[in-house]
């Protein structure tokens, strides 16, 4: 099976491809939950499709009116202030190590922050995940913000860690340190209580442009 080096990991080919386009978003209907497929009628799934295609393209909208300038400051600033995190280009170097992790998706001017007990792990499980097509859109069409599972490997261009056993007390504040216009996070930090957990504490964002 073919694949390719990304931070110092193999990545499995894809036939279409290690960076998401339009045409990959919804690669195949899959569901989170396995009693949905029998409530959502071909006639919902279209419906829903053209949704989620229409929140993809205000979401790429949205990237492109941002500035990409102002996008590297605020991550420089970050890092200045959180100096803990550093930058990595090998992922073996944090196998099996805990922490904070920040993706940076220079072409969209995007970072995500998360936390693992296995940061590679983490990392590894974004790039290979198919989102669930129930769970595309968090809010509505016209403010979801994509999510980090729709992205590909590819697209993450920079990756900086913070190493350390005290894992989820501290995600939601660094979260809430980054300005929410270059953040793809969709839900405050720390441990939630289940997807009521994941709706109460959830973000959107004007997609106006």
């Amino acid at each position: 099976m073919p694949f390719v080096k990304h931070f110092g990991v193999n990545v499995v080919e894809k036939p279409s491809g290690l960076k998401l386009t339009r045409e990959n978003y919804i690669e195949k209907v899959t569901f989170k939950d396995s009693h949905l497929k029998k409530l959502y009628t071909d006639s919902i799934i279209n419906s829903h499709t053209e949704a989620c295609l229409y929140n993809y393209d205000k979401n790429m909208n949205y990237f492109h009116s941002l500035s990409h300038e102002d996008f590297n400051k605020e991550l420089e600033n970050f890092i200045r202030e959180n100096m803990n995190f550093k930058e990595i280009t090998d992922l073996t170097s944090v196998d099996g190590k805990s922490g904070y992790y920040i993706m940076v998706l220079d072409e969209y001017a995007q970072v995500y922050i998360g936390t693992s007990r296995d940061i590679k792990k983490r990392i590894q499980q974004h790039w290979r995940m198919q989102m669930f097509f129930d769970r595309m859109i968090f809010g509505t069409k016209e403010n979801s913000i994509l999510s980090i599972n729709s992205f590909r490997a590819l697209d993450t261009t920079r990756i900086f860690v913070y190493l350390t056993s005290n894992t989820y007390r501290l995600e939601d504040k660094l979260i809430n340190q980054f300005d929410n216009k270059y953040l793809l996070n969709r839900t405050a930090g720390g441990v939630l209580d289940g997807l009521s957990g994941a709706i109460a504490n959830g973000k959107t964002r004007d997609l106006s442009v």
